[in-house]
């Protein structure tokens, strides 16, 4: 993995930190209402018997799951995170869609899966394609 060198287009940067604060944000709602989390995982049917160190596991787990694609993006500039990022998207938007009249009563949810939309979006904007397409030179190949 090679580490991306120079400046990062605006639309990186602001697609990595709003994606951090929403990680941040639902990590924090989880840990500090753990009951309700532990019964929204109940309510996957998984199958677990969830107590309060199984909610505070998978909650950190999945706040590190959130971090390795932003990661990717913005420290490796990595397309095949890129990619990745943008069918997991196109998955959540058909989801939202076929759940829209559900979350209606939860603007809450709505809002934050719209932002985290638009933000995914912005991987996608011209300076990102540019940043994306940059290629180390091997100065060997000169030689």
């Amino acid at each position: 993995m090679r580490i991306a060198k120079g400046p990062r287009p605006w639309s990186i940067n602001l697609f990595a930190g709003v994606l951090l604060i929403l990680a941040c944000w639902n990590l924090s709602v989880a840990l500090f209402d753990l009951p309700a989390q532990e019964e929204l995982l109940r309510s996957l049917g998984l199958g677990l018997d969830w107590n309060r160190d199984w909610t505070i596991v998978t909650s950190s787990a999945w706040f590190t799951i959130e971090l390795i694609p932003i990661a990717l993006v913005w420290i490796a500039a990595s397309p095949f995170a890129r990619i990745f990022i943008g069918c997991m998207a196109g998955l959540k938007a058909l989801l939202v869609l076929a759940n829209l009249p559900v979350l209606y009563a939860l603007p809450g949810m709505l809002a934050g899966q719209s932002i985290a939309l638009a933000a995914v979006a912005l991987l996608f904007t011209r300076g990102a394609n540019n940043w994306f397409a940059k290629k180390e030179m091997n100065p060997a190949t000169f030689d």
